[in-house]
């Protein structure tokens, strides 16, 4: 079978709520479609997700319940749950300030260009009000 370009894979997806016993997914694909997900770009390049590819059948059958019995991960071998994880985002606007700033050549504030002090601006002071949770509520 001819690998399918990207165009072609999407124009062929459907939705399948049924796997065959008898069929085989290579993990080492999966391990690729994930590490390029994590390759795709995120708002503000904030990064909140996590991806676990489940093969062990211990935690399918967890994983099972979890989902309310539902045929698509009762029949599935294999499971990749992608978890958003907001409690990160403190980390991820540090993180992405300290690579800007490099980026920028670790100079003095004073000599930042206008739009490296927008950029600088944009984790320091919009990012901690778009992700700031209060009561659970907003954020």
């Amino acid at each position: 079978m001819k690998e399918k370009t990207v165009t072609e894979a999407i124009a062929y997806r459907r939705s399948v709520r049924v796997f065959k016993h008898d069929k085989e997914i290579d993990s080492e694909k999966v391990k690729d479609c994930i590490k390029n997900a994590t390759l795709s770009a995120t708002s503000s390049n904030m990064q909140l997700w996590e991806f676990y590819h489940i093969t062990n059948s211990e935690v399918l059958e967890k994983m099972t319940k979890a989902c309310l019995g539902q045929n698509a991960v009762k029949t599935a071998k294999q499971l990749v749950v992608v978890v958003v994880r907001k409690d990160l985002w403190r980390k991820r606007r540090v993180s992405n300030i300290e690579f800007l700033k490099q980026l920028f050549g670790n100079k003095p504030v004073e000599q930042y260009t206008k739009r490296e002090k927008f950029a600088i601006n944009y984790y320091q002071k919009l990012i901690p009000t778009i992700y700031f949770d209060f009561l659970g509520i907003l954020g």
